[in-house]
């Protein structure tokens, strides 16, 4: 891959700055990573402006937390306290 040098010198003052100097290489993922949550958080901004929207995502929600450990057995009985 190649940079200009223009650019490496700013991911340079970043790592230096703000990520406690790490590789360039580790700024570069790490800003890739925040660009991605970037992304999400804007997804569920728009989604929530949009009320059918969103209310069609909070049922689906509903719905899935509805299935969490169907057909599953009860911890409790599986890992009941011993005996003291």
């Amino acid at each position: 891959m190649q940079i200009d040098s223009g650019v490496r010198d700013e991911l340079a003052e970043l790592a230096a700055r703000d990520f406690q100097g790490v590789p360039l290489g580790e700024v570069v993922r790490q800003l890739v990573r925040e660009h991605k949550i970037n992304q999400i958080v804007r997804r569920y901004e728009e989604l929530r402006a949009d009320p059918d929207e969103w209310a069609s995502y909070q049922a689906e929600l509903d719905e899935a937390d509805g299935t969490v450990g169907d057909g599953l057995p009860d911890a409790a009985g599986e890992y009941s306290e011993p005996d003291r």
